[in-house]
């Protein structure tokens, strides 16, 4: 994790390096271990590198290459090393020798803009080409490096966090109030906007060409259309290759000097991600400190729709099955609702999606990284991935005229104890009919109905306004969540639905000295998920059938066909009451803000805060209206009301005394 930027002035006056180091200032606190600058008339990069792999030590950004016609900064890691090398002629000899971006700057001489669909792993870069006279910004395909950008007819710039631009102090500190909207409908993030107005983004898989009078021209080198065939002859093959695929992911992501971690719940993806870890790391003869948040002792849990609000108990079967784990139980006690938005501002620079979750997510950050700079290996995107259910295979079937399929697998997921209404309408239909349609279905069948006033506190002119209609159709998003009509579908909506993956690990690095990486999104897996036959997915009535083939060896029956889920967080009823007081006055403070108002309801935000315990949290209503509308807004309107007296420390060095990491 390294903070890059860079400045270009169009006009050809002689302010490129000044301006340029005022962003790498800003950004000290994502990369401090080398700093340097690389400077040429009107023309200047910037880096601060954070030592995070063990090849950092060789590393020189900003580059040069092409005789002198390209000049490279990367934030990046690449998880295809030695097939770069090996393509690339290094010997093995020099491929030791050789940091990460060394790598990137001869792919790039050999391949130009082809290069990074060659590329396997998380980066974010800029190439100037001197002779062009163009900046190219490139982030990888899922966005798991975050990289900003402004231009205008004088000069274009770009940094890694909107802090960096910021800092160049003529663009103003002020909310994107469009894409805080699309945040608070749960929609997709699409197009250039950032969450700050007047700064866009590269977005993941996305290369933007910036060049004189303003002109950023984009265009996607990532096509999510691709859609490479897995197939093989035997069934075996299957859960032998994606187990193959899943290690490298891993081992690639242990690639480091320091420590590594993981969080671990009692679900699927984390434990599978903390097993293969802990047999690769015990090879090394290394060991392995594992995660797992537990709810305060004593108190009542959400555990409505029979959800586990306790996975100590489970995870603890996996942390024992492996003798060098250490594993660590994490209540954050004294951590409060709420009591994280100063750091989320300062550090992430978005607003929270569930500030009920940061409670435990930044405790554990915080443990991993108390001895020093440590890796935090997640499973955090697995549902979209080696987990997915392949609940949407009655759709395919059907849709496809495979209707003797399409029975049997019905059939056989009622035998397996899916109720024939469930499978038939539900699985079957849904997909296909009308919205309205669907959640009538469901209300006749007393199924709860998520609609958007209830888990957003949009302004009901805002939500029922022709322009909100006329976006939320533009990104073909449905604010009902009825069921997707293939596996496929549904894997790329939740990959690709926010692009937050890489601020928050800029913000963990920040703030906790943890680098987070997430094997469950390599591109090789999801390529790999993506390529599979839905028959991979649910067979026989059983959903997740290729996890089942391909983990059944290291992950614990009782984890792999627990019928109930986990719920992180469920204490939050109890630190909800604690927290409430300081909820309400954040609340306070921003009904006073114009801009707060114009786009929340905050009256029924008031409302909600004044309810008492018993009436607020009825189910499943009172979940949303507090652990989602509430807890959101509230993130919202402190991200937006933060604008106005500005992200504090713009030169990066300290962050204001109120932040409590």
């Amino acid at each position: 994790m390294t903070g890059i930027c860079g400045f270009v002035n169009w006009e050809g006056r002689g302010e490129a390096g000044e301006r340029c180091a005022l962003m790498r200032r800003a950004l000290l606190i994502y990369g401090s271990d080398r700093c340097a600058e690389w400077q040429a008339g009107d023309a200047a990069l910037g880096i601060g590198l954070a030592r995070l792999l063990p090849e950092d030590r060789f590393d020189r950004q900003p580059l040069a290459g092409g005789g002198g016609r390209w000049r490279l900064v990367a934030d990046l890691r690449l998880d295809n090393r030695r097939e770069l090398c090996a393509d690339l002629g290094l010997s093995s000899g020099q491929a030791r020798e050789v940091s990460d971006s060394q790598i990137l700057l001869q792919a790039w001489e050999a391949w130009q803009e082809e290069t990074p669909d060659r590329l396997v792993g998380d980066f974010a870069f800029a190439v100037w080409d001197a002779h062009a006279r163009i900046m190219h910004l490139t982030r990888d395909y899922l966005g798991q490096r975050p990289l900003f950008y402004h231009a205008n007819p004088r000069y274009s710039a770009f940094s890694s966090m909107a802090r960096g631009l910021h800092a160049l102090g003529d663009i103003p500190l002020a909310p994107n109030l469009e894409r805080i909207r699309d945040f608070l409908a749960l929609a997709p993030t699409r197009g250039e906007g950032s969450f700050f107005a007047g700064i866009s983004r590269v977005e993941p898989g996305e290369t933007v060409r910036l060049g004189a009078r303003g002109e950023a021209r984009r265009s996607f080198w990532y096509d999510w259309s691709r859609r490479p065939e897995v197939r093989f002859s035997r069934d075996a093959d299957y859960g032998d290759a994606l187990r193959a695929t899943f290690d490298r992911a891993v081992e690639d992501r242990l690639r480091a000097p320091m420590p590594v971690a993981s969080q671990l719940s009692g679900g699927l993806d984390s434990t599978a991600v903390t097993a293969t870890a802990a047999r690769l790391l015990e090879a090394r003869g290394q060991r392995l400190r594992a995660y797992t948040h537990v709810p305060l002792s004593g108190v009542k849990l959400d555990e409505a729709g029979g959800r586990n609000g306790n996975e100590w108990d489970r995870a603890h079967v996996l942390a024992e099955a492996y003798p060098n784990i250490d594993h660590i139980a994490v209540e954050a006690a004294d951590r409060l609702i709420g009591g994280d938005l100063e750091a989320q501002f300062h550090y992430f620079e978005f607003p929270a999606l569930n500030i009920c979750n940061l409670v435990w997510g930044h405790e554990i950050s915080r443990l991993a990284g108390r001895r020093g700079r440590s890796v935090l290996l997640t499973g955090s995107m697995g549902n979209a991935t080696i987990s997915l259910s392949g609940l949407e295979r009655p759709a395919e079937l059907f849709r496809s005229g495979r209707w003797i399929s399409w029975v049997r697998e019905c059939r056989a997921l009622m035998r397996n104890g899916h109720g024939a209404a469930n499978v038939f309408l539900l699985r079957t239909f849904a997909p296909f009919l009308p919205p309205d349609v669907v959640s009538t279905l469901m209300r006749l069948r007393g199924r709860h109905v998520r609609r958007l006033d209830a888990y957003s506190a949009l302004r009901a002119e805002e939500r029922d306004s022709p322009g909100f209609r006329q976006r939320m159709q533009a990104l073909s998003f449905d604010p009902t969540f009825r069921p997707w009509p293939s596996a496929r579908a549904l894997s790329q909506f939740m990959l690709r639905r926010f692009d937050a993956p890489g601020q928050s690990h800029k913000g963990h690095l920040a703030a906790f000295n943890v680098d987070v990486r997430d094997p469950t999104c390599d591109r090789r897996i999801v390529e790999f998920m993506q390529g599979v036959p839905s028959e991979c997915l649910l067979r026989d009535g059983q959903p997740k059938w290729l996890y089942h083939q391909a983990f059944a060896d290291r992950v614990p029956p009782a984890i792999r066909m627990a019928s109930q889920r986990g719920l992180q967080g469920a204490d939050w009823r109890e630190r909800y009451d604690r927290a409430r007081a300081n909820l309400a006055s954040e609340c306070a403070r921003a009904s006073g803000d114009s801009r707060v108002n114009a786009l929340l309801d905050v009256p029924s935000l008031i409302r909600t805060l004044q309810m008492p315990g018993d009436a607020a949290v009825s189910e499943p209503e009172g979940v949303e209206r507090i652990r989602l509308r509430l807890f959101r807004a509230l993130s919202v309107a402190h991200f937006i009301r933060k604008t106005d007296v500005g992200n504090a420390a713009p030169d990066g060095s300290t962050p204001p005394a109120t932040i409590d990491v």
